[in-house]
């Protein structure tokens, strides 16, 4: 496995009040821009507060655009380079172009139902929104390709991580040896209980899903992230290029924003990934 995303990663945007954090796998590829915003530097108040980066929660949309202008800034990247994703817990992927730049934040979508975004352009910043789910990042360093997907337990189910895997290898001829893939802050095993349904639907789904289902009490615990990596696995990723998150999203609810550590009244953060020009 590759460098782990782990608690004393949060630490300094915990005491600083930084509005994002790096993803440590890419440290070593300067030609990137990456990183897992949290709750902090933002205008939005309440349950929102403060860096909500969500048009669909309850929060003034004149505080979220002032939100998007504050990452703006701090990524120095303008708001007509990001393109938003328009998740639905599905396993559709947008390759990303140009004519794309902007869409979501000063434009309206030309697509819907998006939950992965991939791209070989330079200077177009992929953005997904997270507030417990699963960010995957990829970058093939070989082709020079990224892409971004928003996996929470129904995308899981469909192996959206799969299906970004295969739009990589089929648009851009990335090879899976050369992909490296890293994990954002999500929900952990020791937070994200579902009931049986949820279970046997994985069961169903994956002959091997018994490895990363866990009964506690009356509830199931599934690792989502263990599931991502064997599917990935399964298809090619090699195990040196995967780094994972040990960062729950539910237990720093103060850094990170958390629908089951809010109880469903929370804002939504955002992962990010760009080639720099």
């Amino acid at each position: 496995m590759g460098l782990l995303l782990d608690n004393g990663c949060i630490e300094e945007a915990r005491v600083y009040r930084r509005p994002y954090i790096g993803i440590p796998a890419f440290y070593a590829f300067p030609a990137l821009l990456h990183g897992f915003t949290t709750r902090f530097g933002g205008v939005s108040e309440g349950d929102y507060a403060t860096l909500n980066l969500s048009f669909n929660r309850p929060d003034p949309l004149s505080n979220v655009r002032k939100n998007y202008e504050i990452l703006s800034n701090e990524l120095e990247v303008p708001l007509n380079n990001m393109v938003l994703s328009h998740q639905v817990h599905d396993k559709k992927i947008l390759k990303v172009t140009k004519e794309h730049s902007g869409m979501g934040i000063v434009r309206e979508r030309s697509y819907e139902n998006i939950d992965g975004l991939v791209t070989q352009e330079s200077c177009l910043m992929l953005i997904t929104h997270y507030a417990d789910c699963v960010p995957i990042y990829f970058y093939d360093p070989v082709n020079n390709v990224i892409g971004l997907s928003h996996s929470g337990w129904r995308g899981t189910l469909l192996n959206i991580g799969g299906e970004t895997l295969k739009v990589m290898k089929e648009s851009y001829g990335s090879s899976p040896e050369n992909i490296i893939v890293a994990f954002g802050p999500h929900i952990k095993t020791c937070c994200f209980e579902v009931d049986q349904d949820v279970a046997d639907a994985f069961q169903s789904a994956y002959s091997w899903a018994s490895d990363y289902i866990t009964k506690r009490a009356d509830k199931w615990v599934i690792d989502l992230e263990g599931i991502i990596i064997r599917n990935l696995m399964n298809l090619g990723i090699l195990e040196e290029k995967i780094s994972r998150c040990g960062v729950c999203t539910k237990c720093n609810s103060d850094v990170f924003f958390s629908h089951r550590g809010s109880r469903n009244k929370t804002g939504t953060g955002a992962a990010f990934l760009m080639i720099r020009g």
